[in-house]
């Protein structure tokens, strides 16, 4: 509801339904016309609580998908689904899943896929109203989520979007990771937001997480705005 009051006075039509309640979303899209592309953009408040994801995730889109019958699906997903930590790179071909909350989103995915569609997998959002991270740099304070010494994949807001549109105009099936340029360790990050600067590559050696590629979705013509956290701060982008 309040995504809808926020939307007011687009010059689009905005609807408020409980996408996970297949009944009312059928009453609300009633004469809405055929459905070119769904982007299933969602996002739950009950943090990484399994059944809170499937609910959120795998549901809903089911009922959308049931509902709307797209031509094609766009469903947003998680880097998260990665489950290396051993600061390995990652692209859209390396194993996916093993935690619960990993294994809904891949389910999830491929309920996008099997109808031709695609997966955008996002990295940590952060631009206006996400700057935690940023802010605890700027402090010298402790990073809000994460280690140190792990590696931290963002995106700024405007890139997840423009992916998405990317993805889901150019109607793009399969996989893709939606991140930056410059997948950083956090420690490492955090001096570069305070000093300005970025720090000598592989100035720290110990390291988990892991790096993921965003080669891929650059080779269909998407570029990041933003290609690092840098480069938005000095365009005022935060």
């Amino acid at each position: 509801m309040e995504s809808a009051r926020r939307l007011a006075g687009k010059p689009y039509r905005v609807l408020a339904a409980d996408a996970a309640n297949p009944d009312e979303l059928r009453a609300k899209l009633t004469g809405c016309g055929p459905t070119g592309v769904l982007i299933h953009c969602l996002s739950g408040k009950d943090g990484r609580n399994p059944a809170a994801y499937r609910v959120v995730y795998q549901e809903t889109l089911r009922h959308l998908l049931d509902s709307l019958q797209p031509e094609f699906t766009v469903f947003t997903s998680s880097t998260s689904v990665y489950p290396q930590n051993d600061a390995a790179r990652v692209d859209e071909s390396s194993p996916v899943g093993g935690t619960p909350t990993g294994d809904i989103l891949v389910g999830a995915e491929n309920l996008a896929l099997k109808t031709g569609g695609a997966a955008v997998r996002l990295g940590a959002i952060y631009g206006p109203g996400r700057t935690r991270f940023i802010e605890a740099a700027r402090k010298s304070e402790p990073p809000p989520f994460g280690t140190p010494d792990a590696f931290i994949n963002l995106i700024h807001r405007d890139d997840a979007a423009r992916a998405l549109f990317h993805v889901g105009s150019n109607r793009l099936p399969g996989v893709y990771n939606a991140v930056d340029d410059h997948p950083s360790r956090r420690d490492d990050l955090a001096e570069s937001i305070r000093s300005g600067e970025p720090l000598p590559p592989d100035s720290h050696h110990k390291s988990i997480g892991k790096r993921v590629s965003n080669a891929k979705l650059k080779s269909t013509g998407w570029t990041p705005r933003y290609p690092w956290v840098l480069d938005a701060i000095r365009a005022d982008a935060v």
